[in-house]
């Protein structure tokens, strides 16, 4: 261990003590008055009433439309209280005490990003718990939003470690294993000692602790977690699928109405943060798209494009002029790329060509999110001897297109190496021929916003990868 590390133990007393001293003071303060079930209106009023920022942003609270949707006016804590329930008003209050240090510290993204997911996390475990039928939801809303109180508390006050971390998190798959490399512990451990020292959440305890990690709380609290972070790699990603199928099943309900609840959950969840001051968190929330959208939702972030015909149009036009001009390969395949990729709305496009005696399929063109990410893993081995979906498709002269009605013919095919970085079973793909043998592949899908694919694209994506064997085939005539 380096020796400026700081101690786990002197993390939390210099937050506690030098950093967020105010913070620790009043949530400690809320946290014990609500633990008594005997505790008057009175007493939690007067705690929020302290702090003039805090009773203003309750009463929008709890005039919102998430919090109160029939609309009928609170102008007192009193009234909020009786009206929402002492809990419910108690974790609007603590959740403000926590934003309050957070929000004005060191505006640095990871801050934004955390804070996000704790938001989403807040309202995704408390729907699930809500849905399981628990009388109690707002104590997992709060335990849920504690969850990465470290990592919150981390990115604001990181003591000269922030770039570190973020080289390691770049450099290290496994983030415990990077907070350790750097700090000596997991930031998880850290929400752990704050959440004791300040007494806020004794179900995030008990999480955090690995108690009666099979209590149903508990369970609404790691589905919702993990479900944050899965989406992060798309809504229509295979782990988010997966959550989404283990959900229904334990909440004993039709997968698309609980996917449907779960979609609607990350609008509320950016609405949620806006009305708590977050407003720069939002960004962070990935939502779903839809094919139309609600005046009223949440505006999405822009993590794809819409599929426009008119485009298409003048870009195959313009692959068709450029074959006729015999314009340089490259400027061909960059061509089909954009067309595929913006014209057509997918949001990852990739062509790639087998490479080296070891005949292994590699990506020499990426286009959408994470592109060096996807790149690095966009390897196969497609010899004659392979069985891989990639090595039979260069067999063949035909498109493909997996998903949900076609991806049990593929079953064998799909392995572990290609789910892995595709992370997403409902794509296009189809090869490149060059002379009588398949050298390449086209592969494109909208893995980020989870959004279905249509027989009507699949049959454009095939025109605009035809134009790559043909481009290749004149190029060996020249």
């Amino acid at each position: 261990m380096n020796q400026d590390k700081l101690t786990l133990k002197e993390w939390t007393r210099r937050l506690n003590e030098e950093d967020m001293p105010v913070f620790a003071h009043t949530a400690r303060s809320i946290a014990a008055a609500s633990t008594e079930e005997d505790t008057p209106i009175a007493e939690l009023a007067q705690y929020i009433l302290r702090d003039s920022s805090m009773t203003a942003r309750v009463l929008r609270l709890a005039n919102s439309v998430y919090y109160n949707p029939g609309g009928q006016p609170v102008n007192t804590i009193s009234r909020a209280i009786v009206f929402l329930g002492f809990n419910v008003v108690r974790s609007m209050a603590i959740t403000i005490a926590i934003l309050e240090p957070l929000l004005k510290g060191v505006q640095h993204e990871r801050v934004l990003e955390e804070m996000a997911r704790s938001f989403h996390a807040a309202v995704q475990a408390k729907a699930i718990s809500q849905a399981r039928g628990n009388d109690d939801a707002e104590a997992v809303f709060v335990a849920a939003l504690l969850n990465r109180l470290g990592n919150m508390a981390f990115w604001c006050f990181p003591y000269g470690k922030a770039k570190d971390l973020d080289h390691a998190y770049h450099e290290c798959d496994d983030p415990h294993t990077a907070e350790i490399e750097v700090l000596g512990f997991p930031l998880t451990q850290l929400t752990l000692a704050l959440n004791k020292e300040w007494r806020l959440s004794e179900l995030l305890n008990e999480t955090l602790s690995g108690i009666d990690t099979d209590a149903p709380q508990n369970m609404d609290l790691q589905q919702a977690n993990q479900l944050v972070l899965a989406v992060e790699e798309g809504w229509g990603s295979i782990s988010t699928r997966q959550l989404i199928d283990d959900l229904a099943k334990r909440l004993n309900q039709p997968r698309a109405d609980v996917e449907a609840m779960l979609q609607h959950n990350a609008f509320e969840a950016a609405q949620t943060a806006i009305e708590y001051g977050a407003e720069a968190a939002t960004r962070f929330i990935p939502l779903p798209k839809f094919e139309e959208t609600n005046e009223t939702q949440v505006a999405l972030p822009d993590i794809g494009h819409k599929p426009d015909m008119l485009l298409q149009m003048s870009i195959l036009r313009e692959l068709t002029a450029m074959l006729h001009e015999k314009v340089d390969l490259n400027a061909v395949l960059g061509t089909i790329m954009e067309g595929i990729y913006r014209a057509l709305g997918m949001e990852r496009t990739v062509i790639a060509f087998v490479t080296g005696s070891e005949e292994i399929l590699t990506a020499k063109y990426v286009l959408g999110d994470h592109e060096d990410k996807f790149k690095r893993c966009f390897r196969f081995p497609v010899a004659a001897t392979e069985k891989n979906l990639f090595a039979q498709l260069l067999k063949s002269r035909q498109a493909c297109w997996i998903n949900a009605r076609t991806r049990s013919q593929y079953e064998t095919q799909l392995n572990k190496p290609i789910r892995e970085c595709l992370g997403v079973l409902d794509f296009f793909a189809m090869p490149i021929w060059i002379g009588n043998k398949g050298k390449g592949i086209i592969y494109a899908d909208c893995k980020f916003s989870g959004r279905k694919l249509t027989a009507e694209e699949f049959q454009t994506f095939t025109h605009f990868s035809e134009y790559a064997s043909i481009a290749f085939d004149l190029h060996s005539k020249r």
